[in-house]
């Protein structure tokens, strides 16, 4: 990083011929959450700190490195620590920065900086008594002298092994010169392990050079030119490192969880898999020796376009954007080009330009990327030398079906759940892709940006999203013996003055993809909604019952319609209509909940109950059956192209009506009304519709009814 050196014209290597991202992910984009900041070279946040992230200024002005908090969208005024002079190089300074595991208790964390002799120093410090203000005085644990002012390193972090990562460089100038990283006797062009837990550090004894082994007891991996920027993987552990190139090659290496110990990157034996030069420190007494293998870089790209300075990111294991869930994203200081990839058998494939997605947009740009960062909840960051940190966030709605979901087998055997934004998950339920949870005016919450991680413990999903100006909390549990879905809703306005707040819950189960009936079994009353009934119109063997409640002094509604027709108020936003009946046909059933005006940080509640069982709910009078010599019976070939004839049987003379209907359930045709005798009746649909326009081809329903019962038969006509 930050090197001046010649460069060759060579092109940029693929991970594999024609590699490309491998699925549709959610677009991304960055937005700019810091600005006047001096050389910002890295940031992260203590363990478990969702509302502050940790700035490391390379220098400033005054020769100081600082540590700035970014908190409630704006940078605090006084810096959390201001180091003491430091040298000057154009890769001096502070570098580093690393919160001990139990820094909620302990308070202590580390620096990696160059001090002003030009010595590469790990020292400890302690938060004070005001936890954006660090103690100033802190406690040298490594110095390191440097001999040139280049390839310092400078990343430090903890791995699950509560142990400190340390990444130096090979000591600087070109060439490594003292042949140092292969030297297992210099600390220099290495990745360091200590254990930092007592009041000065040791080595740990797993370590591959602790105790009598030839080698510094400290060493945990060798032959790093310049490690710039370094990641574990937050999920698996596993250890990418990307080392700067000399003159041809940049590199990323990667090392699986619990290997990497005694790892040998190759430099300066190798530049990549180039050879470069012979090393007479080399422990095992040559680069070519048998017996004396190297590690060979994941992906590697050539020096071309002005490519010259891998500078390292990480796996990307934040909540906002789960499909993108283990992709590795890198760059080049040099271009400020961005990329993307995964790990794959130890290959970093998939490799993906991201430049252009990733820009701000609005005027600004990104520069030069000096480092990317996490914060506590694995969200990522870009640093940009020029003194702006930015933040890679959805450049579009996150798609439902990329969302964590809740999915839980119930005693009928039916699959019920709930998805992050929620709409209940039932037996052949597609949740409503067009309208269905949302907040009148303001948006659905299919919408809504995730503002935290999504957890499921057991048979219960809990989620955290946010529609301007509202936080809204949902926690979703299924009781699989009782066959119910509960979700419950929290929503808190984040506005400085009062918004309102209309909650509108819509479902639309498909049972067996077949239409269904629906209707209002009782109004709303004693503190809850109406409650709302779906079931099977053709084998009523299933039942969704759909109720709720809300806050005190919430005014309720209901509607029972078509799926279409829901779908349109919905989107509308306009009040429920109040149906109390519909179907057959591909039918919803919505709520809902008004509050009115909500005053600022006051919580509204809403929860919802669907229960699925297998007979009619209590109060509810399942559709009449036939009788039991009723049919309805095609005599012509099914699906049919221009006429269909049918064949009424009934038991006993009978007034009736034969009707045809569509798949959204509007009335077409009348065959018949009126009086029928008993026996057989042949009835004939000329594939006409009411108005005597020729039906277009699709799904109809033919529905026969009685004084007592309904009969229907689905049929298709082709054109």
């Amino acid at each position: 990083m930050f090197i001046t050196r010649r460069l060759l014209i060579l092109t940029l290597l693929a991970a594999a011929a024609g590699a490309h991202e491998a699925r549709a992910a959610t677009p991304l984009t960055t937005i700019r959450v810091a600005s006047g900041l001096s050389l910002p070279l890295y940031v992260t946040a203590p363990p478990g700190d969702t509302t502050r992230l940790f700035i490391v200024e390379q220098r400033g002005g005054d020769n100081r490195g600082r540590i700035k908090i970014l908190k409630n969208g704006a940078v605090l005024g006084t810096p959390f620590l201001t180091t003491g002079l430091l040298a000057t190089g154009n890769e001096q300074g502070h570098l580093g920065l690393a919160f001990a595991p139990d820094y909620a208790t302990s308070g202590r964390f580390y620096i990696d900086y160059s001090d002003s002799t030009g010595a590469d120093v790990i020292a400890r410090y302690t938060v004070s008594g005001n936890p954006d203000v660090a103690n100033p005085g802190g406690t040298r644990l490594i110095t390191i002298p440097g001999p040139f002012d280049n390839h310092n390193g400078g990343w430090t972090a903890f791995g699950a092994d509560g142990y400190l990562y340390i990444a130096t460089g090979d000591g600087g100038s070109a060439g490594d010169p003292g042949d140092r990283a292969q030297n297992p006797n210099v600390l220099l062009g290495k990745i360091l392990r200590i254990d930092v837990s007592g009041a000065t550090y040791t080595s740990p004894p797993s370590n591959p050079y602790f105790g009598a082994t030839p080698g510094l007891d400290e060493i945990w991996a060798f032959g790093l030119r310049n490690p710039w920027r370094n990641g574990f993987d937050r999920k698996t552990q596993d250890f990418v490192i990307a080392d700067v190139g000399q003159d041809q090659r940049e590199e990323i290496n990667f090392a699986a969880a619990g290997t990497g110990a005694g790892a040998n990157y190759g430099w300066r034996c190798f530049e990549g898999t180039l050879s470069y030069a012979a090393s007479t420190t080399i422990s095992c007494g040559s680069c070519s020796a048998p017996g004396c293998p190297k590690v060979f870089p994941a992906y590697e790209y050539a020096h071309s376009l002005g490519r010259c300075s891998v500078t390292g990111g990480y796996i990307y294991r934040g909540c906002a954007i789960p499909d993108w869930n283990g992709v590795y994203f890198f760059a080049d200081y040099c271009t400020a080009e961005i990329w993307s990839g995964q790990f794959q058998g130890g290959s970093l494939v998939n490799v993906t330009a991201r430049t252009a997605e990733l820009a701000p947009g609005g005027g600004l740009a990104i520069n030069s990327i000096t480092s990317f960062g996490e914060d506590a909840r694995g969200e990522l960051y870009i640093c940009d030398q020029g003194g702006e940190i930015f933040k890679i966030v959805p450049g579009a709605p996150v798609l439902e079906a990329d969302r964590p979901a809740l999915r839980v087998r119930a005693a009928l055997g039916d699959t019920l759940g709930s998805s992050a934004v929620g709409n209940a998950i039932l037996p052949g339920i597609v949740p409503f892709a067009d309208a269905g949870s949302r907040i009148r005016g303001i948006g659905y919450l299919k919408d809504a940006p995730i503002r935290d991680c999504t957890v499921i413990v057991g048979n219960c999903l809990t989620s955290h999203v946010q529609l301007s100006p509202f936080d809204i909390d949902l926690e979703t549990c299924v009781d699989p013996a009782a066959g119910t879905v509960t979700r419950r809703f929290v929503f808190i306005n984040r506005a400085t003055g009062p918004r309102d707040l209309t909650y509108v819950d819509a479902i639309a189960p498909r049972l067996r993809g077949d239409p269904d009936g629906a209707m209002t079994a009782a109004p709303a009353g004693g503190g809850t909604t109406a409650r709302l009934v779906q079931y099977d119109a053709f084998s009523p063997d299933r039942w969704i019952v759909h109720s709720g409640s809300g806050s005190p002094g919430v005014a309720y509604s209901a509607d029972v319609d078509t799926a279409s027709q829901l779908v349109s108020r919905v989107a509308q936003d306009q009040p429920l209509a109040g149906g109390t009946s519909a179907g057959p046909a591909f039918v919803g059933l919505a709520l809902g909940f008004a509050f009115g005006s909500v005053a600022p940080a006051a919580r509204e509640s809403v929860t919802v109950i669907t229960r699925v069982q297998s007979s009619a709910p209590t109060g509810v009078t399942p559709p009449p059956s036939p009788p039991a010599r009723a049919g309805l019976r095609f005599l012509s070939p099914v699906p049919f192209r221009s006429s269909l004839d049918v064949e009424v049987e009934l038991a006993r003379d009978e007034t009736v009506s034969l009707d045809v209907f569509d798949l959204a359930g509007r009335h077409v045709r009348s065959l018949k009304r009126g009086f029928t005798p008993a026996g057989r009746t042949p009835f004939r649909w000329d594939g006409r519709l009411g108005s005597g326009a020729i039906a277009p081809s699709g799904i109809y329903f033919l529905r026969l009814r009685g004084d007592e019962w309904l009969l229907t038969r689905r049929v298709a006509l082709v054109r």
